[in-house]
């Protein structure tokens, strides 16, 4: 059993005048991204992987995830989850190693809701607004074997459903 958890970044800032891949987050933005941390430690979730977008924003929510549930090891930036689309997101998560059992992947809509949907074997429309967490299980003992329409929504959360 594989759990997927799909996060979007938390609220970005557009006060500045900032490349998109650079803009950060805003005051809210940093508060949902912690909350959303100690929300997995309340449901005994602790990923053993966890992969960002290169952007400034996804990789400061991750950072505060990563601080709220004491995180040790190395935050694996992945250029595709920039500007990369359900197959490229889906063939980066086949070449993770067995032995993780549970992964996090934050980045960016509209491609976080279409990948979620796409794995979902719910049919469920769903919306994922920023700092929206989602965690999918697959009936897989290996991540190569996971395939589009073979996960079960397990939940979907926000800040504000929290």
């Amino acid at each position: 059993m594989k759990k997927l958890l799909i996060m979007r970044h938390a609220k970005s800032d557009w006060e500045h005048n900032l490349p998109d891949i650079e803009r950060p987050l805003n005051k809210r933005g940093k508060k949902a991204a912690a909350k959303m941390g100690e929300e997995l430690l309340k449901r005994n979730i602790a990923p053993d992987i966890i992969l960002s977008s290169p952007a400034n924003r996804a990789r400061t929510t991750a950072e505060l995830v990563i601080e709220a549930i004491g995180y040790e090891k190395e935050l694996l930036i992945v250029k595709d989850f920039y500007f990369g689309y359900t197959d490229s997101i889906l063939d980066k998560v086949k070449t993770i190693e067995k032995v993780n059992s549970t992964v996090l992947i934050i980045g960016h809509n509209p491609i976080w809701e279409d990948l979620l949907m796409g794995l979902s074997k719910d049919n469920q429309y769903v919306t994922m607004p920023t700092a929206a967490l989602a965690c999918l299980s697959f009936d897989i003992d290996d991540w190569s074997g996971i395939e589009l329409k073979s996960g079960k929504q397990e939940w979907l959360i926000t800040p504000k459903t929290i």
